[in-house]
């Protein structure tokens, strides 16, 4: 009888922990995304660049250049960069964004792929450190002033910082670049259907996780302040 009582009682309760949890990582998620899009702001406003835009040149020298990722047009001058979006390959391969004009502009972002040692250059920006990994220099070039704006993974190696959400993802961070344009930006799924659209002001940075793996859904968890 006790057995099956007790058996009855974490039939219950088993649920009802797994709900909490899941609400107490989607929380989670939602505070460290509003901390890597105000990083990326607060970097914007102490550099004038925003991360990503730069990469060290010479370690030796601590300089630095602007990231030759570039799309080929706008580094000809022949077009702006809208924005730059640092992600998984998959996000940014299904990302699609037009300008308010409904022009698409999605070959002219800036896409930094997590993946890619580039794509680090995000984090590599945040670090209060130089890197550690090969030849070290006393402070890092992209961040000069050594300022914290964000709790790292494996600070000062370039090849493994990073800033992973709850499930061990990597966050989409997008950063606007031209104050008076609005884009909007789509994700669809395999059978060409938008699973989301939203327009946002160039001026912001903002972010969110890709949520929980469930089949079939799309469980964005964005930054403080901005909605699907």
């Amino acid at each position: 009888m006790v057995i099956g009582v007790l058996s009855v009682l974490l039939a219950i309760i088993l649920p009802t922990i797994k709900t909490v949890r899941a609400a107490a990582l989607r929380r989670q998620a939602a505070a460290e995304a509003t901390a890597l899009a105000q990083a990326a702001i607060r970097y914007k406003t102490e550099y004038g660049f925003w991360p990503g835009q730069l990469q060290v040149k010479n370690a030796a020298q601590g300089t630095v250049e602007l990231n030759d990722a570039t799309p080929s047009e706008v580094k000809s001058g022949e077009k702006t960069l809208p924005c730059i979006v640092y992600g998984h390959p998959d996000f940014l391969n299904d990302l699609k964004a037009r300008d308010q004009d409904g022009n698409d502009i999605s070959h002219l972002i800036l896409k930094l792929d997590d993946d890619d040692t580039d794509g680090r250059l995000i984090y590599r920006a945040f670090s209060t450190v130089g890197d550690s990994s090969s030849d070290p220099y006393p402070f890092n070039p992209l961040n000069p002033k050594g300022i914290r704006f964000l709790d790292l993974r494996n600070e000062g190696d370039r090849l493994r910082v990073d800033y992973r959400d709850p499930w061990d993802q990597s966050y989409v961070l997008f950063m606007g670049l031209n104050p008076r344009s609005v884009l909007t930006y789509e994700i669809k799924n395999s059978a060409d259907n938008v699973i989301v659209r939203h327009s946002v002001s160039n001026q912001i940075a903002f972010a969110f996780s890709l949520g929980p793996r469930e089949q079939g859904k799309k469980n964005f968890i964005y930054s403080a302040g901005v909605t699907p």
